[in-house]
């Protein structure tokens, strides 16, 4: 009969496999250049309508106003 003892696993062999692998995260981040962009676009597109709010509400304000806009 084989006798079994209760032995840690090989300190160094637990070690390397415990460890994960170091990513990749420099500021040349694809990632977040893509996300700069998008939030960068939205920003205008913001800007944007905010424009054509102020517009069409003093569009308005002349025409109630009897102005021709």
């Amino acid at each position: 009969m084989t006798e079994q003892r209760d032995t840690p696993s090989d300190p160094a062999d637990h070690d390397t496999e415990a460890r994960p692998e170091p990513k990749d995260t420099g500021p040349g981040d694809a990632g977040d250049e893509a996300n700069d962009l998008r939030f960068s676009e939205e920003e205008q597109l913001i800007h944007e309508q905010i424009r054509r709010h102020r517009e069409e509400r003093e569009r308005r304000e002349r025409m109630e106003r009897g102005e021709k806009g």
